[in-house]
């Protein structure tokens, strides 16, 4: 359809009123012209603006290592304590078995403390001082303090759900660490996993003990 049939579609010809002062055919054309263009880049705008973006949250946190030490991490939760044993155990059995005579590997982990996760708090509080005076004359100053603790909880709406914000996670701390290998009957390669546990996992020599594998 061509530009004017479509002018004349939308704004048929009408007679001028005698108050008002006729337009010329070339001058309706040019308005005409003018209102399809305004509506084209009107519809473009509302096709192509972007869409909202929905508010996007991080919150900074930290982990710990083995020994249960803090070490800056980004978002995450923390597992419970028998699934970062077992991710230890299978990870630890996994490169063991790697290493050139050790044989078949089996891993176990004990830790001395179990997870903990540090949470943000709203804390309130407020100090009172009393100042009291006995029958004999003496005075007492009493000050009492009172605080308000409250978890502060990300709101992420109903599918989400809400969270509490964590600061810090606090990953078991190591007791010690048991292998049992086809090759610990070598003395050297007995000593070469005792130091890839102690390197892998950051442990002291004592923690670790390995022990050939009964025939």
């Amino acid at each position: 359809m061509q530009l004017r049939d479509l002018w004349d579609k939308w704004w048929p010809e009408r007679k001028p009123e005698r108050s008002g002062i006729p337009l010329t055919d070339r001058q309706r054309r040019l308005t005409g012209y003018l209102l399809i263009l305004i509506l084209a880049a009107a519809l473009m705008l509302q096709v192509t603006s972007p869409k909202s973006a929905s508010p996007v949250t991080s919150q900074w946190s930290s982990t710990d290592n083995a020994n249960g030490e803090a070490e800056p991490a980004l978002g995450g939760r923390l597992a419970s304590s028998s699934n970062y044993e077992e991710e230890i155990e299978r990870k630890l059995a996994a490169i063991l078995s790697k290493i050139d005579g050790v044989g078949s590997v089996e891993v176990m982990v004990t830790f001395s403390t179990s997870s903990r996760l540090e949470l943000a708090q709203d804390v309130n509080g407020d100090q009172t001082v009393t100042e009291e005076t006995d029958t004999q004359g003496g005075k007492r100053r009493v000050v009492s303090h009172r605080w308000n603790e409250k978890v502060v909880i990300l709101r992420e709406g109903q599918k989400n759900g809400d969270s509490p914000i964590v600061l810090a996670e606090h990953r078991p701390a190591v007791a010690g660490v048991l292998v049992v290998a086809d090759g610990a009957k070598n003395p050297g390669i007995r000593l070469l996993i005792s130091r890839a546990v102690e390197t892998a996992i950051d442990i002291p020599p004592h923690r670790v003990t390995v022990v050939p594998r009964r025939k």
